[in-house]
């Protein structure tokens, strides 16, 4: 009898404590165009050479903001390919998108072509529904350089990690349509 229900409690005691299932996320694309199949001649490249991340965004968890002084990585809720990667794809594909005339890359391809680097300093949700953004970019275009800052403040429509990815995502889209005004203002 002893045997028995010590079997039961050993069975009951690994029923509780099996672990959550990890779940992945990968940032969308949210400005999709319509791409031509014509050919199209790139007056210059742009080489988006870098994003790099504050430490605390470097982990796989998405980030979450718990307070005006708290952060917490998630441990079951996870990039699916390091952010700092995500980041560039997603960037090089909307610059891609709105800029047709240049040629768009993550690899140097000619000599001297304008350079984009990205810092991000906060990439998060946070308590209070609202998703956070903030870092600068800094484009090296002709030996001149322009180091802009950015902070934008979206707010989560829906509660969880799949809305907040999404948002994170419509934030990042913002960026690259501000990023490309810059570069139309300059051509």
């Amino acid at each position: 009898m002893m045997r028995r229900l010590a079997l039961i409690l050993v069975i009951f005691i690994s029923a509780c404590s099996r672990q959550p299932e990890k779940t992945y996320y990968q940032l969308p694309v949210v400005a999709i165009a319509s791409q031509k199949s014509a050919i199209v001649q790139h007056d210059r490249q742009l080489w988006v050479q870098r994003v790099m991340l504050s430490d605390y965004l470097s982990s796989s968890g998405v980030v979450y903001q718990g307070s005006d002084v708290s952060y917490v990585s998630a441990e079951n809720h996870l990039w699916a390919s390091p952010l700092e990667q995500q980041l560039q794809q997603v960037l090089v594909t909307e610059l891609t998108m709105a800029l047709p005339q240049r040629l768009v890359s993550a690899q140097l391809l000619v000599n001297k072509p304008d350079t984009l680097d990205v810092t991000v300093t906060s990439f998060h949700g946070r308590y209070d529904g609202k998703v956070i953004l903030q870092g600068y970019w800094t484009l090296t275009h002709q030996g001149s350089v322009v180091k802009q800052p950015f902070n934008l403040e979206l707010k989560q429509e829906e509660d969880g990690y799949d809305d907040l990815v999404r948002t994170l995502a419509k934030g990042w889209s913002q960026l690259a349509q501000i990023i490309a005004s810059q570069l139309i203002s300059q051509s």
